[in-house]
C-alpha cells in the first residue's frame, strides 16, 4: 500500500529549499540615481552647481559597480566618490577631505567603476559644475548614473528558515508525541 503524502512534508520541503536559496544565491540589484534626462540652463555666464547622490550598499553585497554616463556642453564638471563618513562631514563643512575616486574638468565621461574591496555602508557621489566655456549663455547637462551590485536576500531567507523550523518542530511533535 503506498504511503499517503503529507501536505506538511511538502511545506517543510518548500520553506527549507526557499530559505537555503534566498540565503546562499545572490541576485543583481540595480539603482538608477540619475535617469539620464537632459537638463538645460539658460542665461548663465558661469555655472556653479552641486548634485549629491547618496548610496547605501547593504550588508553582504559584492561586485559593486558604478556606471557613469555624463556629458555637459558649454561647461565642465567634476565627479567625486566619497566613502569615509568623516570625509562626508569634512566635505559639507568645506574643510579638506580625501576622496576615494575623482576626475576633474571633463565635458564627456562614460565609464564603469568597480569598487574593490566591497564597501558596506554609505557612498556619496558628488557632481560639481564649473565655469562655462566661452561666452555661451546656455548649458546642457546629461547625466546618467547607475549603481549595480549583487546581494543576498538575508532577511527573507531567515523568515523562511524560521517558518521551516516551526513546521519541522510541529511535524516532529505530531509524529513522535506518543512514543
Amino acid at each position: 500500500m503506498p504511503r499517503k503524502f503529507s501536505w506538511l512534508t511538502f511545506f517543510i520541503f518548500l520553506f527549507s529549499t526557499s530559505s537555503i536559496c534566498l540565503l546562499f544565491i545572490p541576485y543583481q540589484e540595480t539603482k538608477h540615481l540619475d535617469q539620464g534626462y537632459p537638463i538645460e540652463e539658460h542665461n548663465y555666464s558661469q555655472i556653479s552647481f552641486n548634485a549629491y547622490h547618496m548610496i547605501e550598499l547593504p550588508w553582504r553585497s559584492f561586485n559593486q559597480e558604478i556606471y557613469f554616463n555624463v556629458s555637459v556642453y558649454n561647461a565642465t564638471i567634476s565627479l567625486q566618490i566619497l566613502v569615509d563618513p568623516s570625509d562626508f562631514v569634512n566635505f559639507f563643512m568645506r574643510e579638506p577631505y580625501g576622496s576615494h575616486w575623482e576626475v576633474n574638468n571633463i565635458t564627456i565621461f562614460e565609464n564603469t567603476i568597480q569598487i574593490t574591496p566591497s564597501i558596506q555602508g554609505l557612498i556619496l557621489i558628488v557632481v560639481t559644475g564649473n565655469k562655462s566655456l566661452g561666452n555661451s549663455t546656455s548649458i546642457l547637462l546629461y547625466s546618467g548614473i547607475t549603481v549595480y551590485y549583487l546581494r543576498y536576500a538575508s532577511s527573507y531567507g531567515l523568515v523562511f528558515l524560521g517558518v521551516a523550523v516551526i513546521l519541522i518542530s510541529s511535524y516532529g511533535y505530531r509524529r513522535y508525541r506518543w512514543r
